[in-house]
């Protein structure tokens, strides 16, 4: 549970030999808890089943002393967030444009002063950096969808069984997005060539 804490386009490495990622000058991580991770990963369920509600209970959360403390204030920024979500989040398969909406997540935070403890600010940083440079490398590739096999199969195993079994999930989820690149390039071929 390393995140890199100075992650940005300078530090990552595309190895199209691979093709993977690299990343570069990991001097400064910061390492998630079990609950941290926890918690994020509650984030990812909730925006895809397009739960505004959930997404604001979990990110309050996100600090062991939250500042948006009354039942009003936690009210009014769940009620927002609600909202955010019906307009631009309606959940897995709905082209949910991730980073967007992580953001506007972000200005609710700010808005209804909703503490965020550093390590989620990183989480959610690394989060936006490699959306926004996965949608600069293949617009039509979503990050949210990319990701649903990974947290249906973290919904569906227990713990151990996950951690154990995440190489076979990895291993599966890589030949989905193969399978999905080569029918998205594919389609982009048949485009080129009929006209």
């Amino acid at each position: 549970n390393l995140m890199h804490a100075d992650l940005h386009p300078g530090n990552i490495l595309l190895d199209a030999a691979g093709p993977r990622l690299v990343l570069l000058d990991v001097g400064m991580v910061a390492r998630l808890t079990p609950a941290e991770s926890g918690a994020f990963i509650g984030l990812l369920h909730a925006f895809g089943a397009g739960d505004g509600r959930r997404a604001a209970r979990v990110v309050l959360r996100f600090a062991e002393e939250q500042t948006c403390e009354t039942t009003e204030a936690r009210r009014a920024f769940e009620d927002d967030m609600h909202a955010l979500f019906l307009e631009r989040c309606r959940g897995f398969g709905t082209a949910v444009e991730f980073g967007p909406v992580l953001r506007g997540v972000l200005s609710l935070c700010r808005t209804h002063r909703v503490a965020l403890d550093a390590n989620y600010m990183t989480l959610v940083m690394n989060v936006l950096c490699l959306e926004g440079m996965a949608r600069a490398l293949m617009p039509e590739y979503n990050v949210l969808d990319a990701a649903q096999p990974l947290l249906a199969a973290h919904r569906r195993l227990p713990g151990v069984l996950f951690r154990l079994g995440m190489p076979v999930v990895r291993t599966l989820k890589a030949l989905r997005d193969e399978v999905w690149l080569l029918t998205t390039r594919n389609a982009g071929h048949d485009a080129t060539g009929a006209a």
